[in-house]
């Protein structure tokens, strides 16, 4: 609890060992202080590089998907179309065994009326003058036979051929068949691998950049420890002992109306609450440069109050901060609950 003192003792005790000894320690606290800030920052630095590598990631992913997806489409418009021609092979090698079983009856039917052309040639032969005209007959059905069953051998011969050459498509076609469903399925199991490797980038991104918010809001905050910490050093000192900025130039005031702040918490609550007491802590230190400048004797009872509506402004801006990863937590927690149901 800061309080008022009489300017004569407060003269007397900034003129004491104690003091000095006090000003050397707060000089010290803000060198490390400083230099954990300085780590926060390259930490801050180093995961916005990790998140966008993150975001490439899961966009390649979303990109591998739709091609996958694509290619997978269309190998299962190439397997329809393998298994309806191995359909029609296979049709056409049974049609073709038909017609080799009609070929061969006739083959038959041709070979025994070559039978019967001999038999009535011999029984007219046995006949004689009065069987001529029946030899005649006999003859011509015999050569016509002959011609049909030659006829008939060669169709069976080129029928065999294109049978042979049609088990060999079909077999082809069966095997191709096979293959283009082994590969669609490969293809499946591919696309649900790249569609989880998708959903565990996304929670990667998601929990890598909820870590990199984390260590900004740390960062902001230790941005402002030391603010405070320059400013009791500067009252002691009794001159500002480092250059002032106001509140829309400092590091947190940049990344709240221009940065990834904007961009990632606009939309949260909390995120329009911070401005007020953020500007509060800046003003309260510039009106104790004010008075430092302008103060010939130093008057702490004109500088506590400052000091006062510094500290609690503080307070107010780090529960907004800490307000702020708590609510866009939980939209971000709810919207990828509503992305899984979506999927599901």
């Amino acid at each position: 609890m800061l309080t008022d003192c009489p300017r004569d003792d407060a003269t007397a005790r900034a003129n004491t060992p104690f003091a000095e000894l006090l000003r050397y320690e707060n000089a010290q606290l803000e060198k490390g202080l400083a230099n954990i800030q300085a780590n926060l920052a390259d930490s801050v630095e180093s995961n916005r590089a990790n998140i966008e590598t993150c975001v490439q990631i899961e966009e390649d992913c979303r990109h591998l998907t739709t091609e996958s997806e694509s290619i997978r489409e269309n190998t299962n418009g190439f397997s329809e179309a393998v298994s309806e021609m191995r359909k029609l092979a296979e049709l056409t090698n049974s049609r073709l065994l038909g017609i080799q079983e009609f070929v061969d009856l006739i083959k038959e039917v041709a070979s025994q009326t070559n039978l019967l052309a001999l038999n009535a040639s011999v029984e007219a032969a046995r006949a004689g003058e009065a069987g001529r005209g029946f030899a005649v007959v006999a003859s011509e059905v015999k050569v016509l036979s002959t011609r049909t069953q030659d006829a008939v051998t060669r169709i069976g011969e080129t029928i065999r051929e294109i049978l042979g050459g049609s088990k060999t498509v079909a077999e082809k076609m069966r095997s191709l068949d096979e293959r283009s469903s082994q590969i669609l399925t490969t293809l499946s199991d591919l696309n649900e691998h790249i569609r989880e490797t998708k959903e565990k980038s996304s929670a990667v991104t998601h929990h890598v950049t909820e870590s990199n918010d984390s260590l900004f809001v740390s960062l902001a905050k230790m941005d402002h420890v030391v603010w405070k910490v320059n400013t009791y050093l500067s009252v002691a000192k009794g001159r500002p002992t480092f250059q002032f900025v106001d509140s829309a130039n400092c590091r947190l005031g940049k990344w709240y109306r221009s940065g990834e702040g904007r961009s990632s918490f606009s939309s949260v609550g909390s995120f329009r609450q911070m401005e007020f007491p953020h500007a509060s802590v800046h003003e309260a230190t510039r009106r104790i440069f004010q008075l430092l400048e302008n103060a010939q004797d130093f008057d702490a009872s004109t500088i506590v109050p400052c000091l006062q509506e510094m500290e609690s402004s503080s307070e107010k801006l780090f529960d907004n901060l800490d307000m702020l990863l708590k609510e866009k937590s939980q939209r971000s927690g709810l919207k990828q609950q509503l992305a899984r149901s979506s999927r599901s």
